[in-house]
């Protein structure tokens, strides 16, 4: 009889140990910054260190073991990519503090390198994405729209990089070009005879390029009688009338009961801050100040102007120009300005030149 054997087996299961996974926090400090204006020299990747410090990002790893990185980079403008390439880190550590010096740049650090097949930042290639870009960065500014930084984290591997499976985090430069600042009333621009004005409230109206962040200064300055504003005196001599006080801004007009007085001059201009990359956060200080033109008006209160129109109908009148006796019985009304090669005149100029012109056979034509 054979005898049969049970054979047991013990089977250990051991543990099996994991390397400790490296899970990042990534942040761009400050996220997003605001410009009027933006050159284009100040990203220039050939010279990093001249660039203007806009934002830092820092990476952190939270995990145990100190690692290598791969950080991707993908710079767009108006959602157009223009530049991708990855960066190695050298070392192993914990965390990493780069600012935007670190990552337009064509040049290896003492802490990143170039990953093997990823090239380096070429300006012209990346311009050539759109015409637009193209013809304002070679004119030496970047264009409305917004320019985003945006970075992917992973622990360093020679597989090729997942966007999924990596931390991201983006910057913004928002960029919106400021225009020219043209006054609409009262006045007229200096050089011009000042207008005739009264009233009560004065509007000062203006236009411009708005943006989100446009804010405006005005400024208002006095001058007596027989002393008017001259193009060579207005920015030395006057008074400060009015001026927006600091910390408060227009939008696109003004209208408050100042206390004009009649026959004093008044000029008046309108400024605002062009914020750069330099001074992002400044608001109408310091030397990047956009000002517009100074326009010019004399004051003179209601019954001193109804006498001066009531004088300049009277002149006209004398004309006996059967066109403008018709416009009268319509209702129209002249305004005491006569305006000669583009320059204003009014008053008693306004009067003599109405003057000149009896006795001689003129035409009249009503224009909008």
């Amino acid at each position: 009889m054979k005898r049969r054997i049970l054979i047991f087996c013990i089977v250990l299961m051991l543990p099996v140990l994991a390397a400790a996974r490296a899970d990042f926090e990534v942040t761009f400090s400050p996220k997003t910054i605001r410009v009027n204006s933006f050159s284009s020299a100040s990203f220039d990747p050939f010279v990093p260190e001249l660039q203007p410090v806009l934002t830092t990002l820092n990476i952190r790893n939270t995990g145990t073991t100190p690692v290598k990185i791969d950080l991707k980079l993908v710079l767009a403008w108006n959602n157009i990519s223009l530049v991708e390439t990855i960066f190695s880190s050298k070392e192993n550590l914990n965390s990493w503090i780069l600012t935007n010096r670190d990552l337009i740049t064509n040049k290896a650090s003492s802490s990143f390198d170039f990953k093997p097949g990823s090239g380096g930042i070429t300006v012209q290639q990346a311009i050539e994405k759109s015409s637009t870009l193209k013809s304002a960065v070679l004119a030496g500014y970047f264009p409305d729209g917004e320019l985003k930084f945006k970075v992917w984290v992973r622990e360093y591997s020679e597989t090729d990089f997942d966007d999924n499976n990596a931390v991201s985090d983006d910057f913004t430069i928002i960029i919106r070009n400021a225009g020219n600042i043209t006054l609409l009333s009262p006045g007229v621009p200096i050089g011009k005879t000042p207008a005739l004005v009264s009233g009560f409230p004065l509007s000062f109206l203006w236009n411009s390029q708005l943006t989100d962040f446009n804010k405006y200064k005005l400024i208002i300055k006095e001058f007596p009688p027989g002393n008017p504003p001259s193009v060579n005196t207005v920015e030395r001599t006057g008074a400060v009338f009015y001026e927006t006080p600091d910390g408060e801004n227009e939008n696109i007009g003004f209208a408050d009961f100042l206390p004009f007085t009649g026959g004093n001059y008044y000029a008046w201009k309108v400024t605002t801050a062009l914020t750069t990359e330099f001074n992002p956060q400044k608001q109408n200080t310091g030397n990047n100040i956009l000002s517009s033109n100074w326009y010019v008006f004399q004051f003179v209160d209601e019954k001193s102007a109804s006498t001066s129109i009531s004088e300049f109908q009277t002149h006209l009148n004398m004309l006996q120009n059967d066109t403008l006796l018709n416009l009268y019985t319509e209702g129209y009304l002249p305004t005491g300005i006569v305006i000669i090669d583009d320059r204003a005149y009014s008053g008693q100029d306004a009067i003599k030149l109405i003057d000149a012109l009896l006795g001689q056979d003129i035409s009249v034509e009503l224009k909008d």
